[in-house]
């Protein structure tokens, strides 16, 4: 693997610390990493499975909190027989480390 000198600015995205953190915290609630597929699982289950069948979206809120929201991409995994409810919003104290709300 060849690194670059420097990250390309036209495809870049920066992130801040809290963001990263809040976001974090939200996907090891939403979809722990050690959480897997049933035996016999579908493609489409296989799918909802993997972090990157998701977006994260994370804007900050008042006194420190940052809401965190996380949405089944709309470009993966079929269509068919998907609950399209695989979403949650989360409302995160990012200094004290924990979930303040959750909203399915």
């Amino acid at each position: 693997m060849e690194f670059p000198l420097d990250l390309p600015a036209e495809t870049r995205t920066t992130l801040t610390g809290a963001q990263v953190t809040a976001m974090q915290l939200a996907l090891d609630d939403f979809l722990p990493l050690d959480v897997k597929p049933h035996d016999g699982a579908t493609d489409v289950e296989h799918c909802l499975y993997r972090r990157e069948s998701y977006e994260v979206i994370a804007s900050p809120g008042p006194e420190g909190v940052t809401f965190v929201r996380v949405t089944l991409r709309p470009d993966v995994c079929e269509k068919q027989n998907i609950i399209m409810d695989m979403e949650a919003t989360y409302a995160i104290d990012v200094e004290g480390r924990r979930i303040l709300a959750r909203q399915r």
